[in-house]
């Protein structure tokens, strides 16, 4: 393990004591327990006495195995790994990914219709020419979409707003857990590696872990997709839904479509080439990097989103979450997926350079 990363391990370390201590002595710093808005967590059922120690125990723990030899810090990190995996994780992670992905995706296809429009293909010149009149007929006839698209971001805007700092103690969880995932990692990567490794391996049971991933998200996209009808199925709704609301339903679901479709990427040919509707880098190598930390992010997202979607789901009685929501086994699925298309390409001809290896 390189002296970088135990620095990081170290600094980390000594933070989540000085939280922990924080939390412990003073109940009004502590973000979590009975009165936290975010319900889907374990954090939630625990008060300051509890998860303040448990934090400040943490750290002292972190900072006594990062400099240690190498099976003291495999099994610290594995310690690690599940108080800031399952303890502190909450699936507030999911909502700012989604909500963020919700909001990107859109503004990254109009970028790629815009630079295809630049370089004179036809797709984004017939792009551009269609906002164009979209955009005219809007104000023509005064249908109000630009001011819909208004109110939509002012709605996400607002409810991240509520959420305030909030939001800001989930994603410091999440890179605490990513960077103790780097540790392990690096902690574990010794010895002669097993067969089920080797590449035509991981190409069989990749293609089935692929195919599950992929499937995963497809029970939400069609949850919000009921958002368009006159039907919506969603608990929490009591009349007509506004069009702002249908507005985000519809993005929602395409952000879950388009996480299905780009998963299947990892099994397929424009996983290794960008196709020809890609701007700038199509006929390319996909560098091997780029899928592999994307849906290592989002595999990552799942999991921590795992136990609080759990223990909400069992508190509430209501275990057909686990079906609309299935992060538990998308996350293990989607990880064991990008997993196999690293061991399939990280020595691939004209892409090592671009790989982990």
């Amino acid at each position: 393990m390189t002296r970088t990363i135990r620095m990081f391990g170290a600094l980390l370390s000594i933070a989540v004591t000085a939280v922990g201590i924080l939390w412990w002595t003073n109940p009004a710093s502590y973000p979590f327990g009975a009165a936290d808005r975010v319900k889907v967590s374990l954090t939630h059922l625990l008060e300051h006495d509890v998860t303040g120690p448990m934090t400040v125990a943490a750290g002292i723990v972190g900072l006594a195995v990062i400099f240690g030899p190498g099976p003291l810090v495999r099994a610290g990190a594995v310690a690690e790994l599940l108080f800031f995996g399952v303890v502190l994780s909450d699936a507030g992670i999911m909502s700012v990914f989604a909500y963020g992905l919700a909001i990107l995706g859109p503004v990254a296809l109009l970028g790629v219709v815009v630079i295809a429009a630049a370089r004179g293909k036809a797709f984004g010149l017939a792009g551009i020419a269609a906002l164009a009149v979209l955009a005219v007929a809007d104000v023509v006839t005064g249908a109000g979409a630009l001011s819909l698209v208004g109110r939509y971001l002012g709605n996400v805007a607002r409810d991240f707003a509520a959420f305030g700092g909030r939001l800001g103690w989930t994603l410091a969880n999440a890179a605490a857990c990513a960077v103790w995932a780097v540790i392990a990692l690096k902690a574990f990567r010794t010895g002669e590696p097993p067969r089920w490794i080797r590449p035509e391996s991981a190409g069989r049971w990749g293609r089935v872990a692929t195919i599950g991933a992929a499937l995963c998200p497809l029970p939400y996209a069609l949850y919000r997709l009921t958002w368009l009808t006159p039907w919506p199925t969603d608990s929490d709704v009591t009349g007509p839904l506004r069009a702002d609301t249908r507005l985000q339903g519809l993005l929602l679901a395409f952000a879950a479509l388009a996480g299905a479709v780009l998963t299947l990427g990892l099994i397929s040919r424009w996983g290794e080439v960008f196709p020809r509707w890609v701007p700038i880098f199509h006929g390319r190598p996909v560098p091997v990097r780029l899928p592999v930390v994307a849906g290592g992010t989002v595999a990552g997202i799942c999991c921590l989103a795992s136990p609080g979607l759990v223990i909400d789901s069992v508190v509430r009685g209501q275990p057909g979450a686990l079906l609309l929501w299935p992060y538990p086994l998308w996350g293990a699925l989607l990880a064991a997926a990008v997993l196999a298309y690293w061991l399939r390409h990280r020595s691939a001809p004209g892409r090592s350079r671009a790989g982990l290896s």
